[in-house]
């Protein structure tokens, strides 16, 4: 009889099967289309922002590299702009392109969850709370065509990829080659978006090395066998050997992608560096100039100044190389547009540097001469360094997070911890979320250049940067359903951050207190306690950048927030998953 009724069963799973992959098909097709169809815009005036990663894929196109070095060739990371030009070459709209990696993020999420989850329609549920996330609705991470849109699938395909590992670590290497090919592509393209994504860096890191650790010593150790740790290298199959092997793959693929960067760089300006703000000696001389302090009083009552005037005139002092060029800081705080011909007495935050490499090119660095500028810099740098080291000029009193970052004082953590809290806000109830009538900004020949490079209609929307006029645009209906989608999950978010909490609590003691499914709790919390910490790691560092504005707080956490999103959607998927009856100690245990 059981016989009998095989083939029926296996039918009806098969139909089962096609249904749910024909409901996922539908719902893709339907999620692209208001990827291709939304209205995006560009800010060809923003020389700092979208611009330059334009004219960086521009320059790429036409053989050139970066193009001709000037104060911005270097500046910022070049994963976005070769985005631009895969499209381009594939002959792809931005939008299709975007919106297909956009999607292959989320599938990538839903097949990592596979060894745990048995539930096809669980499965499915996954796919679609990745597939149409607020963040990939929002203008600031999706209509706007700048590197910001990239960070958020490179972030779920990364830990897309970390977890598919752990979930499969006794699995065969044949099944984990994938998830680790993709990891050693995904992470060097992460890295490169922006020059700050090394919050990411220590999840991976720890990630992997759990997963190697628990390869090593094997899916049956007990602590009880700990005297057997040193044998156990000598017992490993040539199976475990060939797995452990492929942890390799993630650091050559960074490895090959840095120094292939770093390559041309050298090739092309004679500078072996990534770029000049994380690396390279410019990168050394904004670390040391946010350090120098000006024996004044205004880093205490001003934290928007990362470097005064007065800190400026001291590292001239000390070096003879940088007072050279002094002429040029006199005009900038005198006559120069950066300060409104003297009417700003102090540049806040990073604008400084931005500045100050525009008034150094006006003494003929930045010209095509890459070599020469960087070595002014090296110079100024060994000056800097000599005069910290007599005691010329001194360190603030101050605590550092990052090289090119401001530092902070204990009266600061206040402003700091606001902005942190509101932070957690934009990641777990999309604070402020929208898809508007975007625009594109610019002269009409910039628009137009830029709409034949991403294949946009950008014209449509156009608005002349020299004769500029408040827009009205009227929302189109795609921008009504992105509306609609992000409500939703903005209603959402409350319950589903408690029943999060909630689910969090039952591993806690799940791991303290259960006997047969210990594994299963201890497993999801190693996890989720990993995904939280991230998420703090990544807020906090933006809150600390960010904080020397406090009146700006609402748009920098609009601008800079955003991969707290699928932090907060992974932390949601693996807390709600203790509530299932899924039996992860055994599929964690299953070869």
């Amino acid at each position: 009889m059981l016989n009998t009724l095989k083939p029926l069963i296996n039918q009806l799973k098969k139909k089962h099967t096609y249904f749910i992959l024909g409901i996922a098909l539908l719902f893709t097709i339907i999620r692209l289309y208001l990827y291709s169809k939304a209205i995006y815009g560009t800010d060809m005036s923003a020389t700092y922002d979208d611009q330059l990663l334009i004219r960086y894929a521009q320059n790429i196109l036409d053989g050139k590299w970066l193009g001709e070095y000037t104060t911005t060739t270097l500046s910022k990371g070049i994963s976005y702009s070769l985005f631009l030009v895969l499209a381009h070459k594939l002959h792809l709209s931005y939008a299709v392109l975007f919106g297909m990696f956009s999607i292959f993020a989320s599938i990538l999420v839903a097949l990592a969850f596979k060894p745990i989850v048995k539930n096809k329609y669980l499965l499915l549920s996954f796919y679609f709370y990745f597939l149409f996330s607020p963040i990939s609705f929002t203008h600031e991470y999706s209509t706007r065509t700048y590197r910001n849109a990239l960070v958020i699938p490179a972030v779920e395909i990364i830990i897309a990829c970390l977890l598919a590992i752990y979930y499969r670590k006794y699995s065969s290497s044949k099944k984990m080659l994938p998830w680790f090919l993709g990891l050693a592509v995904s992470f060097p393209f992460f890295w490169f978006i922006r020059e700050d994504s090394i919050w990411l860096l220590p999840f991976t890191v720890v990630a992997l090395g759990i997963s190697f650790v628990q390869i090593l010593l094997g899916q049956d150790f007990s602590f009880k066998e700990a005297k057997k740790l040193k044998e156990r290298p000598f017992l490993l199959s040539k199976q475990e050997w060939l797995k452990l092997s492929l942890f390799l793959l993630p650091l050559v693929g960074f490895s090959i992608v840095y120094q292939w960067i770093e390559y041309k760089n050298e090739t092309t300006y004679s500078i072996a560096a990534i770029n000049d703000r994380s690396s390279g000696e410019f990168g050394r001389l904004m670390k040391q100039l946010i350090r120098i302090d000006d024996e004044t009083n205004l880093n205490k009552e001003n934290s928007e100044i990362w470097v005064s005037h007065a800190a400026l005139n001291k590292a001239l002092d000390a070096s003879p190389t940088f007072h050279a060029v002094s002429t040029r800081i006199d005009e900038l705080y005198t006559t120069h547009a950066w300060t409104q011909g003297g009417k700003v007495k102090e540049l806040p935050g990073d604008i400084i540097f931005w500045a100050l490499r525009d008034v150094v090119s006006e003494s003929g660095y930045y010209q095509n001469n890459a070599k020469e500028t960087n070595d002014f810099w090296k110079k100024v740098n060994q000056e800097l360094e000599e005069a910290y080291q007599k005691g010329t000029i001194k360190k603030k009193k101050e605590f550092y997070l990052m090289g090119s970052g401001d530092g902070k004082t204990m009266n600061d953590l206040p402003i700091v911890f606001a902005f942190l809290k509101s932070g957690y806000a934009y990641a777990w109830r999309y604070k402020d979320f929208h898809q508007g009538g975007n625009y594109s900004f610019g002269t009409q020949e910039q628009v137009e250049q830029a709409q034949e490079l991403l294949n946009l209609p950008l014209m449509d929307n156009w608005i002349d940067s020299s004769d500029p006029r408040t827009p009205n645009f009227q929302l189109t209906k795609s921008a009504k359903v992105a509306n609609v989608m992000i409500k939703i999950y903005q209603v959402l978010a409350i319950p589903v951050l408690i029943a999060s909490i909630a689910g969090i609590l039952l591993m806690i003691l799940g791991t303290a207190f259960a006997k047969a499914d210990r594994a299963y709790y201890s497993s999801s919390l190693i996890v989720v306690t990993g995904l939280i910490l991230t998420q703090l790691v990544f807020l906090f560092g933006v809150s600390w950048f960010c904080s020397y504005a406090p009146e700006k707080k609402d748009y920098f956490l609009s601008v800079y927030t955003g991969a707290g999103v699928p932090l907060t959607q992974f932390i949601v998927v693996t807390s709600m998953l203790v509530f299932s009856k899924l039996n992860l100690k055994k599929a964690l245990s299953s070869k």
